[in-house]
């Protein structure tokens, strides 16, 4: 299923703007007191929906799947998982990124399990089925039971299975419910992205280079990840670097798109404690009204995205079981800031970030065994804060049936 098979976008919402002059989204929440979750307890603890999310949310779309930094060299690969699904991303001899199942056309047994530099063939070591980078079918030993490394005759039927991908702003995203040629998959996507691609034009996602990067294995439900990340609510109790509490309060909610929605700070970066001494050079050409703004995104389901004048961090995660959930986080700047003079700012910027993720570490921990509660079920989110939170849950639970 593409983005135009699927049922049409909600509409963006209405809102209104405070007393303190920041914007508000008008729904979906109507009260304050509720009385009802809109996602169930059982859905963050329970196997049976765990796997109906990977199915229906996982398998269904585009979805983030790991960086392009991960294959940045001719022959790397590297193993993923996707919806439960084993993938290897492969970057060719062409320099192209592709992805493909990780199973084996003989008797489907995964290839690698870690990442690795090939010379030129992926080998499956049951039987050294071999394939080159392009998928395509390289040898087949003894295949007629003779010594020979002949082909079989439907050998051009059996290159790996290719999945439809897109690579953007250092991301590889999949979609596994369809089966698109490049040119296809690279419309499709930038037609389920286009809020956020027009909305970030300014930005030349071409020259980001990685920062640094960090991997994050925790014990906890995959959509509580999600949900702190849109929780703006506890900034100034979690996270003193915020700065005043005046800083944490000044974020407008933004609804791009029913799976596209966050926030933004007008005044974040000028509000807030700064991440480093030097500035560091901005992401392409930045206007003036968007030089000290924060936006805070979250690309359903999976794809975590912070955008500041002068870095961009990417949150992505594999939903590996109902209690685990491995992030793997990694801040870009832009190719000018990867001078050694930077060196200083751009450690300064990873420290305070990955610091900040950590902070979250034991409230998500907590939120994770809350969902053992009955409790749970009677949560109440608030008209005032949880209107983003509210708009991520109700996705959820259309997609999934809850």
């Amino acid at each position: 299923m593409t983005i135009s098979d699927a049922a049409p976008l909600a509409q963006v919402p209405d809102s209104h703007v405070n007393d303190a002059g920041n914007r508000i989204i008008d729904g979906p929440l109507q009260t304050d007191s509720s009385q009802r979750a809109i996602i169930p307890a059982r859905a963050y603890v329970g196997q049976a929906e765990f796997d109906l999310e990977q199915e229906r949310i996982f398998s269904s779309g585009w979805v983030w799947a790991g960086y392009a930094h991960w294959v940045e060299e001719a022959g790397q690969v590297h193993p993923v998982t996707v919806g439960g699904k084993p993938l290897l991303i492969v970057r060719g001899s062409d320099e192209e990124i592709r992805v493909f199942h990780n199973s084996c056309r003989h008797r489907g047994m995964v290839m690698l399990e870690e990442p690795a530099k090939v010379r030129r063939r992926i080998q499956c070591a049951y039987h050294c089925w071999s394939y080159n980078l392009d998928g395509s079918l390289h040898a087949t030993p003894y295949f007629k039971r003779e010594r020979s490394r002949g082909l079989p005759d439907a050998a051009d039927d059996l290159g790996l299975l290719s999945v439809t991908s897109h690579v953007w702003a250092g991301m590889v995203f999949v979609n596994l419910a369809t089966d698109l040629d490049d040119a296809a998959a690279a419309a499709d996507f930038e037609q389920m992205l286009a809020p956020i691609i027009s909305r970030w034009d300014h930005v030349d996602f071409t020259r980001i280079q990685l920062a640094d990067e960090r991997e994050f294995d925790i014990g906890v439900n995959w959509k509580l990840v999600v949900e702190n990340f849109l929780d703006f609510y506890h900034l100034p109790f979690i996270h003193p670097q915020v700065g005043p509490v005046s800083a944490s309060l000044d974020v407008d909610d933004v609804w791009l798109a029913d799976h596209i929605v966050g926030g933004t700070y007008p005044r974040g970066a000028a509000g807030k404690a700064a991440k480093t001494e030097e500035s560091l050079p901005f992401l392409g050409d930045v206007p003036a009204d968007r030089t000290e703004s924060q936006d805070i995104f979250c690309v359903f389901p999976n794809a975590l995205l912070f955008l500041e004048a002068d870095w961009f961090q990417v949150i992505g995660y594999d939903a590996v079981a109902p209690d685990r959930t491995v992030e793997h986080m990694a801040i870009f700047v832009d190719e000018t800031a990867t001078a050694e003079k930077y060196s200083p700012a751009r450690k300064s910027l990873t420290d305070i970030l990955f610091e900040v993720n950590e902070q979250d570490m034991p409230i998500l921990h907590r939120l994770q065994k809350g969902r053992r509660s009955p409790g749970s079920d009677r949560t109440n989110l608030v008209t005032h804060w949880d209107q983003i939170t509210a708009a991520f849950q109700q996705l959820v639970a259309r997609k999934v049936g809850y």
